[in-house]
């Protein structure tokens, strides 16, 4: 199968699983599907960085940077909190499979392969976390400094 093909089935895919996680965390129905847009532009970075061969840990820090833009920019659209887009988005990212795969090593044993694993994974979740916190300090601060100058500005009048 092309890489084209691969990557939209993967991204399509993201999308629904992103919709059933807001489903199951009872989001909004009006956010649902709009939540599920910002998992799959999340998911789709990633998936296209890894595909030009990024390490992982690169490419889920690029994802969550886009999907926590989005995130932001649609909670400020649709008037709704943040997480109610980035906290679904967030979960075709996690990298649940490695963590299991590392913990399955280790049962079997093989603990130079599950470290290995399990660091690599680890270092996926934080690039997650990085991602997250660098976007939202970043709007945090924006908003913030808006804020001043329009306060300094009602000042001067």
């Amino acid at each position: 199968m092309p890489l084209a093909a691969t990557i939209f089935i993967k991204t399509i895919f993201s999308f629904f699983a992103t919709v059933a996680f807001g489903k199951l965390f009872k989001c909004p129905e009006s956010c649902l599907y709009k939540a599920g847009f910002v998992g799959m532009v999340g998911f789709g970075v990633y998936i296209v960085l890894s595909g030009f061969g990024l390490s992982s840990m690169l490419s889920n820090f690029a994802g969550t940077v886009a999907l926590s833009i989005c995130s932001e920019i649609f909670a400020r659209w649709y008037r709704q909190p943040v997480p109610i887009f980035s906290i679904p988005g967030i979960i075709p990212l996690v990298p649940g499979l490695p963590l299991y795969r590392a913990m399955n090593y280790t049962m079997l044993n093989a603990y130079s392969m599950g470290m290995h694993t399990f660091v690599s994974a680890a270092l996926d979740a934080t690039a997650i976390a990085m991602g997250i916190l660098l976007v939202s300090g970043l709007a945090k601060v924006y908003k913030t400094s808006k804020k001043m100058v329009r306060d300094k500005r009602k000042g001067k009048r």
